[in-house]
Parts: structure tokens; C-alpha cells; sequence
């Protein structure tokens, strides 16, 4: 097992689409507890109202707390969801298990997830594992797969498993496990 996902409270995704992984996450493993859930419009509408069905008041959504100066997990063990836009991940105050990424990192400028990464290493727990869910062709002016972790900021030695893409077995996946620098 190379993420104990048993073992986290705290989750946070960038580009979680609709928010069917973190669905699956929080049915499946009831210990994770606080999650950030950051996408762009529409898709964070979207995947919002799809958790909030599942989830309802737990899901706490960019209308109820788009004017905050800080954004703050309640001191419990109650779930809870913060739904974010991109220009809200300055405004964060918690500390994070598990970061995951599914493919859009190596689709977006360079300087976009420098400055993701910049966050995303000042909110993780010492230690804290990455995941990222990536394809080996890259648009131009972005990052690849083996620059990645670097750019993250790992520590040397993340794992780097290759998978089979279901729908097209002639494209090949890269899962990028690892645990970021303190």
C-alpha cells in the first residue's frame, strides 16, 4: 500500500473535476474528515452541487464563504468540504495529509503550478504525500511528468508507477507518489 489512505484526516485536489474521486474517497474511508476541494468555474459549481447530494451541509460551497479573509477547518471530527476557486487557495489556513492531482498539472502553464505548489507546500504536514495522476505528452510551456516532483518540491526518490490508461490501452499513465520536502 503506498498512500495509506486509512491513515489520513485531511485531503486536498486540484482540477477534482465533478468530485466523483473525492466521492468515492470520503465513502470509502471514513477517517478523512477535512478536504479541499479546489476547481474552476464551472466545474466547481458543478462538482459542488454534485457532493452537496451526497453530502449536503458538510459541503461548504464559494457563496458561504467567498468574502472570508481565512479559510479554517473547524476544531472537530465532523466532515467538512471548503469548495475553493483558484484565487481563494491564498486565503487557506490548514494543514493538509494528502495532496492529489489528476492530470491537469501537465496541462497548465508552468507558473500556475509553481504558484499551486508554493501553497500547496506551505498547507502539508511535514511529510505530507503527493499524488499525481499524469500522462507523459505535455503541451508546450508546461511542465512534463519527470519535472513534476521537482517542481513540487518532493523529496528524491518518489515512486513513479506506470499504468494503463481503461479506454485507450495505446496511451500509458504515470502515478507520481511522493513525500514533499519540510
Amino acid at each position: 500500500e503506498m498512500i495509506p489512505l486509512d491513515k489520513i484526516t485531511s485531503y486536498f485536489e486540484i482540477g477534482g473535476g465533478f468530485g466523483s474521486f473525492l466521492h468515492c474517497l470520503i465513502e470509502n474511508f471514513e477517517n478523512i474528515k477535512k478536504v479541499v476541494y479546489l476547481d474552476i468555474p464551472p466545474n466547481l459549481y458543478v462538482g459542488t452541487q454534485y457532493l452537496k447530494s451526497f453530502f449536503g451541509n458538510s459541503i461548504i460551497d464559494y457563496s458561504k464563504h467567498r468574502t472570508c479573509e481565512t479559510l479554517r477547518f473547524s476544531d472537530n471530527d465532523e466532515l467538512e468540504v471548503f469548495c475553493i476557486a483558484p484565487w481563494q487557495i491564498e486565503k487557506l489556513s490548514c494543514e493538509i495529509d494528502l495532496f492529489h492531482n489528476a492530470h491537469s498539472f501537465v496541462e497548465m502553464p508552468k507558473s500556475v503550478v509553481l504558484n499551486y505548489a508554493k501553497h500547496i507546500n506551505k498547507l502539508q504536514k511535514d511529510n505530507g504525500l503527493v499524488s499525481l495522476l499524469t500522462y507523459p505528452r505535455t503541451p508546450q510551456g508546461c511542465f512534463t511528468p519527470d519535472e513534476l516532483p521537482e517542481a513540487l518540491g518532493l523529496k528524491s526518490g518518489s515512486h513513479s508507477i506506470s499504468l494503463q490508461k481503461t479506454l485507450n490501452a495505446n496511451l500509458s499513465n504515470l502515478h507520481i507518489i511522493g513525500t514533499r520536502n519540510p
